[in-house]
């Protein structure tokens, strides 16, 4: 057993993930159809499973974990201007990193305290240290985690980290007693399976009590309390 550098507790309440490969489109039907049209596909399935892991749309802070946003519109829009094609203004400003983030405030008027995160393959737990760091300051609201991203354009060569999917997941996070403890440890070489995303979402579904994950600089170990 390798000895953790560090590690956080937290508590899980609720999980829910969308993934390209489902067959249900999300339906938003608590968002006016003229603001729906406006809306990339990565953010309506973002916005949808907010709103499904907190239909009771109790206050909460946020953090949004993507380590690229809305890379296929901003990859569109490189090829546009590289076109000499006019861009549209309200397309630029759905592009940019934290705009679902500022989306699902808007629609849930939430006006708690908000951040976005990019870190690399470590994404996901820098989004998981950072809710916990909210809370950590102040118990209360509880925190949505988004953690999101899209297949990465083939024009940028994407590793095997990249997901080759668009996928969602959201996250309820709490300050009830710790079911879930997260630990940086020394790196090894073990080969990355999949994205993070995949193997945590692989792993809190099933029965086993532990999973570790490949980062940058260390490897995540995951504990189930």
């Amino acid at each position: 057993m390798l000895s953790p550098y560090w590690s956080i507790q937290i508590h899980l309440s609720r999980l829910c993930s969308w993934h390209e490969t489902r067959n249900d489109v999300p339906s938003l039907d608590f968002i006016a159809p003229l603001q729906r049209r406006r809306l990339s596909p990565l953010a309506r399935i973002n916005l949808q499973l907010a709103h499904d892991i907190n239909p009771e749309k109790t206050a909460l802070r946020c953090v949004f974990a993507s380590r690229h946003g809305e890379i296929v519109q901003t990859t569109q829009m490189l090829q546009a201007l590289a076109s000499d094609e006019l861009l549209s203004p309200a397309r630029f400003s759905h592009s940019v990193h934290n705009a679902i983030q500022g989306l699902w405030s808007i629609q849930a008027q939430q006006t708690a305290e908000c951040s976005a995160i990019s870190a690399g393959i470590d994404t996901l737990p820098m989004g998981l240290l950072e809710a916990a760091t909210l809370l950590a300051d102040q118990a209360d609201p509880a925190v949505l985690l988004m953690c999101t991203d899209e297949a990465v354009p083939a024009i940028f060569n994407p590793d095997a980290s990249e997901s080759t999917t668009r996928f969602a997941l959201a996250g309820l996070i709490n300050a009830q007693p710790a079911n879930l403890k997260l630990s940086a440890i020394p790196k090894t070489h073990a080969p990355m399976l999949d994205p993070a995303h995949l193997e945590f979402l692989q792993w809190w579904r099933s029965n086993a009590p532990q999973l570790i994950t490949a980062g940058a600089r260390c490897n995540w170990q995951w504990t189930r309390l």
